[in-house]
C-alpha cells in the first residue's frame, strides 16, 4: 500500500500528473490516493520531490494507554494507565487485538528522573508492541524510547488517536526504523 504523508505533501500535483491509473488527486492542498484505483506502480514515490509518498509494507502493534477503554489516559503519564488497548495496523487499516492490564507497581517517589523498575514493569506488559501512545510520557521516556516509538497524541478518545496514527503512519514507521529514537508528537 502506498501512503502520502500530509506532513510532507505540499500539493504540487507532480504525482497526479505521473499516475497512469488516475488514482491520485489533490484535495485541500494534499495529494490523496484512491487505493481502489492504485496499481502500485510506485511512480508517485519516484516522482515526489518532498518524499511524501511511501510504500507501507509493515504491520505494527500499537498500545494506547487508557483507564476506561474509550479515552486516552489523561492527568498522568501513559505508564500509569490501567490498561493498554492493543491495535494492529496492516494494509492501511486498524483492528482491535486485545486489552492488556498494566502491572501494579509502586514507584519510588523520591526519584527525580523516573523509576527504572516502573519502566521495566511497563515494558513487560508491552511485549511485542511497536508503538506506545498516550497524552504524555513521564521521565521514563528515556528508557521506553529505545524499545518503542513513543507517540504523544493530545486527543481525547482512542478513536481519535487511531485516526491520528493513521494520518501520520509514514512518520511513525520512519521513527520505528531509526537507530536512535525520539518521542513523536502527532498532530
Amino acid at each position: 500500500m502506498i501512503n502520502i504523508s500530509k506532513n510532507r505533501c505540499v500539493g504540487c500535483g507532480i504525482c497526479v500528473k505521473g499516475c497512469p491509473a488516475d488514482a491520485i488527486f489533490v484535495k485541500d492542498g494534499i495529494a490523496i490516493i484512491d487505493q481502489d484505483k492504485c496499481i502500485n506502480c510506485k511512480l508517485c514515490i519516484e516522482s515526489c520531490p518532498q518524499k511524501a509518498a511511501k510504500e507501507i509494507k509493515q504491520e505494527l502493534l500499537i498500545a494506547i494507554g487508557t483507564d476506561d477503554g474509550k479515552r486516552i489516559k489523561s492527568g498522568d503519564h501513559v505508564g500509569m494507565s490501567k490498561y493498554f488497548q492493543v491495535w494492529k495496523y496492516a494494509n492501511g487499516e486498524f483492528a482491535f487485538e486485545e486489552n492488556r492490564e498494566n502491572v501494579k507497581y509502586k514507584e519510588d517517589e523520591s526519584r527525580i528522573h523516573g523509576d527504572p523498575g516502573k519502566a521495566k514493569a511497563t515494558a513487560s506488559v508491552l511485549e511485542n508492541i511497536d508503538v506506545v501512545a498516550g497524552k504524555m510520557f513521564g521521565p521514563n521516556i528515556v528508557r521506553l524510547k529505545d524499545k518503542f516509538v513513543c507517540a504523544v497524541i493530545r486527543e481525547e478518545t482512542i478513536k481519535q488517536a487511531i485516526e491520528m496514527i493513521k494520518e501520520n503512519i509514514n512518520e511513525v514507521i520512519e521513527e520505528k526504523d531509526k537507530q536512535e529514537k525520539y518521542g513523536l508528537i502527532l498532530r
